[in-house]
């Protein structure tokens, strides 16, 4: 990139990024808005779950620290996606603010380096924002039964694993060319 003079297509790359940080930090705020709304009518959520006979409901206070768990797991989520923007648009900052230069050039490796750890740590944070995601919706399984919340957890690590470490798209990049 720094050896091009338009960078058209990197700036268009890290505007991806951006708005797809921001779709998400902007959907969690909805998911957070809507378990506060649940929490303020828990008597009423918990009446229903009654009625509907959900085993393990418990009552009011149990039912508010489960929904407490799914909303820290949200917040979570949150805090990491809005901190993943603010990366992004530090890279984009950078990209804009690139010298144009050879390799051989001094200070580019440098700036290179700076570049890439810019999007590396909006990435890992990016990752765990969605690592949330996961996890937050196996805690919302306590919600049902706590057998339900382990079995989920368990399927999450599974997949996160798989994803990790088993993907065909980590040996698409881990193929040389």
């Amino acid at each position: 990139m720094l050896a091009r003079e338009i960078r058209v297509t990197d700036s268009t790359l890290i505007g991806n990024l951006v708005t797809s940080v921001t779709f998400y930090a902007n959907t969690t705020i909805y998911i957070i808005a809507g378990l506060l709304a649940v929490l303020g009518a828990a008597d009423k959520l918990l009446s229903f779950t009654n009625d509907l006979a959900f085993p393990g409901t418990g009552n009011r206070e149990l039912l508010e620290i489960k929904l407490m768990l799914v909303l820290a797991t949200f917040v979570y989520a949150y805090f990491k996606f809005t901190w993943s923007l603010r990366q992004f648009n530090l890279l984009s900052i950078l990209v804009g603010a690139a010298p144009l230069g050879e390799r051989d050039q001094p200070g580019i490796e440098s700036y290179a380096r700076r570049l890439a750890g810019a999007n590396n740590l909006g990435g890992d944070d990016f990752n765990r924002g969605i690592r949330a995601y996961y996890f937050g919706l196996s805690a919302s399984g306590w919600l049902f039964s706590p057998l339900l919340l382990a079995v989920l957890a368990v399927i999450v690590l599974l997949v996160l694993y798989r994803r990790d470490y088993r993907s065909a798209a980590l040996d698409l990049l881990r193929r040389e060319s």
